[in-house]
């Protein structure tokens, strides 16, 4: 999630655990700690200059970064040294950044690239259409199966591919292509072992769930009846859970086993957010306008926000960091 908002925020993005996420600056970057909310580490416009991107690598201390003024080079920061260990320039715009701890996907305007860690060297690379949105999903647990999601060339569809089976010439096999909808795809999830897919459209009615092993729809989950644009959709880390957030301003959470009923619904910012979970009975919304919501919910329905904070206004906390 990229944009320019009066509160200064470039992106927001949450890390692979969902633990932590880091907050991009035209005055530098923020990383931050979920449960308990800290802020883990504070670089200046000095020390960065405007941020535009940053993904981190779980927990570790390596964050890629993309700088505005070059937005067409993405550096390897080391937190720990507060150094750059690496970059690779490429020959367009870096649009969106998805890591897991072997590899980053580096989505570009129409292909995305997928590098090796830390090395940076390409070992994959994958075909996009240049209309589609900056999308991308890659399966984190290095226990899975290295699968790749980004848009294919035909409308509403998607193509996955193992980014794990790099040939020489950094090359890949063809990737399998799934037809999700029939209008533009604009967002997309997988679970962290990629054996589920969630997808929403244009429309933002309805979120779809897939099995990206049979490439046949497991659910539909109904969102509600009007267009929404949808801005996030995250699964918890066993993905027995789904949740969504969209400009309508509401949180949804499905369980995504089984009959996937609808676990609750809560009212959440209208603003451009991103949402991720906590644990098994807590959701959480990140905004471009700093703000920081926590949602408890019981298998009941029951639904209320437990914490609210301001991020921007949250220090370095010693004790926490060391």
């Amino acid at each position: 999630m990229a944009r320019r908002r009066s509160s200064g925020i470039t992106s927001l993005g949450f890390n692979q655990d969902q633990g932590c996420f880091t907050c991009c600056l035209t005055s530098g970057l923020r990383v931050y700690n979920v449960d308990p909310l800290v802020e883990k580490a504070h670089y200046s416009k000095e020390e960065l200059g405007e941020v535009s991107l940053c993904e981190m690598v779980f927990r570790t201390n390596w964050l890629l970064v993309v700088r505005a003024r070059k937005p067409c080079s993405l550096m390897l920061l080391d937190d720990q040294r507060r150094a750059f260990r690496a970059e690779v320039l490429f020959k367009s715009p870096i649009r969106a950044l998805r890591a897991r701890k072997d590899k980053v996907a580096v989505v570009l305007l129409s292909s995305i690239q997928v590098l090796s860690l830390p090395s940076l060297q390409r070992v994959a690379l994958l075909r996009t259409p240049a209309s589609s949105r900056p999308l991308c999903a890659l399966a984190t647990d290095p226990n899975a199966v290295q699968i790749l999601a980004a848009p294919a060339h035909r409308k509403g569809s998607l193509q996955l591919l193992d980014v794990s089976r790099a040939v020489k010439g950094a090359q890949s096999s063809s990737p399998a292509v799934v037809s999700c909808h029939q209008s533009e795809l604009v967002c997309l999830s997988l679970s962290s072992n990629g054996v589920k897919l969630a997808t929403a459209s244009e429309r933002g009615t309805i979120i779809r769930l897939w099995d990206t092993n049979s490439k046949q729809m497991l659910h539909e989950l109904r969102r509600g009846s009007d267009y929404a644009d949808v801005y996030c959709i995250s699964f918890n880390p066993g993905a027995s859970l789904v949740c969504c957030v969209s400009d309508k301003g509401t949180l949804h959470v499905w369980a995504a086993r089984g009959a996937c009923r609808r676990v609750c619904s809560a009212a959440a910012p209208p603003h451009r957010a991103l949402c991720a979970f906590s644990d098994d009975r807590t959701a959480v919304v990140i905004c471009e306008d700093g703000t920081f919501h926590k949602f408890t919910f019981s298998a009941e329905g029951n639904c209320h926000r437990s914490d609210f904070e301001y991020f921007l206004q949250v220090g370095d906390d010693d004790e926490f960091l060391h």
